[in-house]
């Protein structure tokens, strides 16, 4: 009896911690268009410098030591795609165009900037990428569907589709290397 009251009180506690989080979610993105269930559960500094930002449903950011941030600087767009799940500290940066497909993840300090000193060219990362701690993405880069980028890696040329990327600069690997 006294386990099953327990029971339902962490869950209790646990909608109410997800209500918070999406309350805080609709403050701080009030000047981006919002899907339903977007969640933050730690500060994320928006610089909406008159772009156009779009996260999908039940994206996730989590709070964390170092807060995210996404600049979107003027006529830029920015989308991401349902269920992607942003750890803290990541860096999106759109002066063009930055795509983020679906269910996508991508881990602490990790950085997708489509500008450089040298060119400024939109960045496309498909559905299911997995992006590791650390990762920069560089500009005029397509990341394929279910592709892989290592810790620490520098992307700076296209990945194919379920590949997997490290170094820096990357280099492209097929999880085909892998398998038995």
């Amino acid at each position: 009896m006294i386990g099953e009251v327990f029971s339902l009180a962490v869950r209790g506690a646990r909608r109410a911690q997800r209500g918070v989080d999406w309350l805080r979610a609709e403050a701080l993105f009030r000047h981006a268009d919002l899907g339903s269930r977007v969640a933050a559960t730690g500060y994320v500094r928006l610089a909406n410098e008159h772009g156009r930002i779009y996260l999908g449903s039940r994206c996730t950011f989590l709070g964390g030591a170092v807060p995210s941030e996404i600049v979107c600087r003027p006529g830029a767009t920015l989308s991401v795609g349902e269920e992607t799940l942003f750890n803290y500290g990541v860096l999106l940066d759109a002066s063009h165009r930055v795509d983020i497909g679906r269910r996508c993840m991508f881990a602490s300090f990790v950085v997708v900037c489509d500008a450089s000193r040298a060119k400024t060219a939109p960045i496309v990362i498909e559905d299911d990428v997995w992006v590791a701690h650390g990762a920069i993405i560089r500009p005029g880069v397509t990341i394929g569907r279910g592709a892989v980028i290592s810790a620490r890696a520098v992307v700076e040329t296209d990945v194919p589709p379920e590949s997997l990327a490290i170094g820096n600069p990357a280099r492209v690997m097929g999880f085909s290397l892998f398998s038995r």
